[in-house]
């Protein structure tokens, strides 16, 4: 699974499973996207993931590729929050020697 955290023009940020098309260079289909909320609390930050397009059939989007600003491998603890969301396996933590 090709999952990507981007940025849109409006500046609604996303994660998602991204779809190069060859077909059609100017866009990129998007299977699943969840845009990412986020609150500040007394503790730092909250991200909510909710549903993106969620009444497209088979819950994928075409996006144009002019109108994406960035994409970024997201940052291990999205990843998982997106995985355990749509159902996909969750990347287990690198092991780490301690001495």
């Amino acid at each position: 699974m090709n999952i990507k955290y981007l940025k849109l023009v409006t500046g609604e940020e996303l994660v998602s499973e991204f779809i190069e098309n060859s077909k059609y260079d100017t866009e990129v289909k998007l299977k699943k996207p969840l845009g990412i909320l986020m609150s500040q609390t007394d503790k730092g930050f909250n991200i909510q993931l909710v549903p993106y397009g969620a009444m497209a059939a088979n819950e994928e989007i075409m996006v144009n590729y002019k109108n994406i600003v960035f994409t970024a491998e997201p940052e291990t603890k999205l990843r998982n929050q997106y995985e355990s969301i749509t159902g996909g396996v969750i990347t287990p933590p690198e092991p780490k020697i301690v001495t």
